[in-house]
């Protein structure tokens, strides 16, 4: 074998090394996405939907003044005008992380996730909310929440780089 036959296959072989390295790394470092906010959801066909998230908007509003009770109440009465709107239990989820009721806001994240999909809605702006409020809720059970966390804030790093997502940023 001459040395630039041997040369050539090193060449070769260091740019297949690059492209699985760069493979590698944009499956790890997704591209930031806009999250997704309650304000932005259109619900423009649906008055039940719209009543239900003016419902949510409200608790989230009140969330944001430190008012959780008067949230709660909000993103309750939000469930019970429309058992399937997941942007309020998404809100719930958010509110329990935030109270320190991890194994509750597991499940209103759960409900909301099988909402989202049912509804086609799982889309990449809601991806950080639902990694980031599971990494949170699983790090104040005490299991390691830290890689959803940090999925979160590599999807979304304006919102979760701090590793909590306030109401005014589900808002």
């Amino acid at each position: 074998m001459t040395a630039a036959v041997f040369g050539r296959g090193l060449t070769v072989v260091a740019a297949g090394l690059l492209m699985i390295g760069l493979g590698c790394a944009s499956r790890t470092s997704p591209r930031p996405v806009e999250p997704v906010r309650v304000s932005q959801i259109d619900a423009a066909a649906d008055p039940v939907r719209r009543a239900s998230l003016r419902l949510t908007l409200d608790g989230l509003d009140a969330d944001a003044r430190g008012r959780s009770t008067r949230a709660r109440s909000q993103y309750e009465r939000a469930i019970q005008i429309d058992p399937t709107n997941p942007w309020a239990y998404l809100a719930l989820a958010r509110l329990e992380v935030a109270r320190g009721d991890a194994n509750r806001a597991l499940e209103y994240l759960q409900q909301a996730e099988s909402l989202l999909r049912a509804e086609r809605a799982l889309s990449p702006g809601v991806q950080p909310h639902l990694f980031g409020l599971r990494g949170a809720a699983l790090e104040a059970t005490g299991r390691d929440g830290l890689p959803e966390l940090e999925r979160a804030a590599q999807l979304a790093p304006a919102v979760w780089g701090d590793g909590q997502l306030s109401p005014s940023e589900l808002r």
